[in-house]
């Protein structure tokens, strides 16, 4: 009897172990799928907070930038009304003077008054100055007022402060449900084991070159990402790989979602 139930016996504990492996590999995939899910989910509630403030950030700066040049064109016309508020009383004082001697018909009234050839071509040009005086004095509130009317067609048509639209705080905003519109990859990626599912983007030309930098600027850990970089390099330029390979916690990158974001701005 105990040669007849051995072999079924044994079958039976071979399933049950078995099963019970399954049940142990599947509770380890589940935990991992879950701190994938849940890492990377943070990620993205971190990183479109980090946009938002980047978008607003830049926002505030470029309004101060356009601020500044409002408060240029301001002080430049301001220059020019400044200025003409001094020319402008000693003008109405030569011409007040001017209208007093027109008024007693000579000069000297305190003395015999001279020849009167003598006189008319004194008043002659005390005529021809005081035109021009009252010429002057018609250009400088032309140009003050021009000068004003400049600074305000610039400030309200020309150099206006860029306040985003609504449409554009709508584009600059990310909902949380956007995340489920990636991909599976991006969404159950368990850090420090698998890599980032899109390329670092380029240098701009304003930012340093990330091959002359050192130590933990390049991310990963120091010296074995370089060497590992290089050796990639390498064997990619010979043809031994069809594309150049990405390591977790060696090489660089990014989720989908951002490089998706990239190609839809150029």
């Amino acid at each position: 009897g105990s040669s007849h139930f051995g072999p079924d016996l044994r079958t039976r504990g071979d399933r049950r172990r078995q099963v019970a492996a399954a049940m142990q590999n599947a509770s380890v995939a589940g935990s991992a799928g879950v701190l994938g899910w849940n890492y990377n989910r943070g990620n993205f509630k971190y990183d479109q907070g980090q946009r938002w403030q980047r978008y607003t950030t830049g926002r505030k700066m470029a309004m101060a930038q356009v601020g500044m040049f409002r408060q240029d064109i301001t002080d430049l016309a301001g220059v020019s009304m400044s200025k003409l508020k001094v020319y402008g009383p000693i003008y109405g004082i030569v011409i007040t003077v001017c209208v007093t001697v027109f008024v007693e018909g000579r000069s000297g009234l305190k003395f015999p008054g001279p020849p009167v050839f003598i006189s008319q071509i004194y008043l002659q040009c005390l005529g021809v100055g005081m035109s021009f005086m009252a010429l002057a004095t018609w250009l400088l509130f032309h140009a003050a007022m021009r000068a004003q009317v400049a600074c305000v067609q610039l400030r309200t048509r020309k150099v206006r402060v860029p306040v985003p639209s609504q449409r554009q705080l709508d584009g600059s905003r990310k909902l949380l449900s956007t995340y489920e519109e990636q991909g599976l990859y991006d969404m159950f990626r368990i850090p420090f084991v698998m890599p980032n599912g899109a390329h670092s983007p380029e240098n701009s030309d304003e930012e340093e070159d990330i091959s002359k930098q050192k130590n933990y600027a390049k991310g990963g850990i120091p010296g074995i990402a370089s060497k590992v970089r290089s050796i990639v390099t390498e064997a990619h330029e010979k043809g031994h790989t069809s594309h150049n390979a990405r390591m977790p916690g060696l090489t660089s990158g990014n989720p989908s979602w951002y490089e998706k974001e990239l190609d839809e701005r150029e």
